[in-house]
């Protein structure tokens, strides 16, 4: 989840949105709030170049995470955090920022969002997937499609990335938001015990697909709410799959509880 966004109530709080959807625990991060404006800014300035529209649009700091912690902090037994981090513009003091947060604020893991912030996952993850190897904590990857002026990025180049390091918990994040996408995901990551797949804004068939060939034990309940959909629709999903009690609780909690140990 995020700690915030737009289908939350007027003045309704976290703990608050949580209640009304019956969620007890929630993995938070925090929200590219201006990501949106910008593009749609950029859209509308019609006689820019794709290498105007880049420079524009690609943000030069690190995402702020100080509502995020404070949120954690109040509410431990039912909030954790996880650190939305662009090791491409990182400098020395963003890495030291991050280590805080994991030592000191406890949070569970980093996500990385590869067209928001730019990524070559070529170059750009070794860093970061090193150190959370050293925390023993999850790195989770935001599935998509690059944008227009951007290269796009095939499934096979986070195989190589992944291909040798075994002892890195990965997550793939809205990992069927399309059938072609999951099919994909197929074809490279069956014989990777380290890879997780959550299910938040992806196609319910194509859960029901990583279910049977990844099994249950890899697939990881996500909603992204309350900035992209709400709670209930993301677990209708679920709902719907007709999925033993034993499989469906492995999902919505288990399999998380036991990946962040919060047990």
């Amino acid at each position: 989840m995020h700690y915030t966004g737009k289908f939350m109530k007027k003045n309704e709080s976290l703990i608050e949105f949580m209640d009304r959807f019956e969620i007890h625990k929630a993995i938070i991060t925090t929200l590219n709030t201006s990501a949106n404006s910008r593009l749609l800014m950029t859209l509308n300035e019609k006689n820019l170049t794709d290498s105007q529209l880049k420079e524009k649009f690609y943000p030069n700091t690190q995402y702020d995470h100080e509502q995020v912690r404070k949120l954690v902090q109040s509410h431990p037994k039912r909030l954790f955090g996880f650190y939305w981090f662009n090791p491409k513009i990182a400098r020395d003091a963003d890495w030291k920022e991050l280590e805080r947060y994991i030592k000191f604020y406890h949070f569970k893991g980093v996500k990385t969002q590869a067209s928001l912030d730019n990524l070559d996952l070529s170059i750009d993850l070794e860093r970061l997937a090193n150190l959370c190897i050293e925390f023993d904590i999850p790195l989770y990857f935001h599935s998509g499609v690059n944008f227009y002026f951007q290269k796009s990025f095939k499934i096979q180049s986070l195989y190589e990335f992944l291909k040798n390091k075994k002892e890195l918990k990965f997550i793939i994040g809205h990992a069927a938001f399309t059938m072609e996408y999951m099919i994909s995901l197929l074809r490279y990551f069956q014989p990777f015990p380290n890879v997780f797949f959550e299910t938040s804004l992806s196609v319910p068939y194509g859960i029901k697909v990583l279910i049977k060939v990844m099994g249950a034990e890899r697939i990881l309940f996500g909603s992204d709410s309350p900035a992209a959909t709400t709670p209930d629709i993301e677990i209708q999903k679920i709902k719907i799959l007709n999925l033993s009690e034993d499989v469906e609780k492995k999902i919505l909690n288990k399999n998380t509880n036991n990946l962040f140990g919060l047990l």
